[in-house]
């Protein structure tokens, strides 16, 4: 089967992410990123999802409480993430850090 006349003819969803490097957040961050990574989706502030080198994160607006508990330095890369049409950041510790997002020692 020819793999391009099959999505032609069927709807395939296909994303953008954005590849931050893991040093864009806190050793604080990393560790509530972990944590929430391993709670069910309803009971986590954002959506992530933990990768061997980092994780992945949904770009979408958080309102509400669930903003309260994001880290300032997430909620920026989010919003470079959204202004940039990218659905989710990935967090990558081989990435490259890049200008104008705040960098912390690891």
């Amino acid at each position: 089967m020819d793999v391009c006349i099959f999505w032609k003819e069927t709807t395939v969803e296909i994303g953008r992410y954005l590849v931050l490097g893991t040093m864009h957040v806190s050793m604080k961050t990393a560790e509530l990123l972990d944590a929430w990574a391993l709670l069910e989706p309803s009971g986590r502030p954002l959506g992530v999802a933990s990768t061997h080198y980092g994780w992945f994160i949904r770009t979408s607006d958080v309102e509400g409480p669930d903003r309260e508990q994001i880290p300032g330095e997430l909620l920026v890369a989010m919003r470079v993430g959204r202004e940039l049409a990218c659905d989710y950041l990935l967090f990558d510790c081989d990435a490259l850090a890049i200008e104008g997002l705040e960098v912390f020692p690891w």
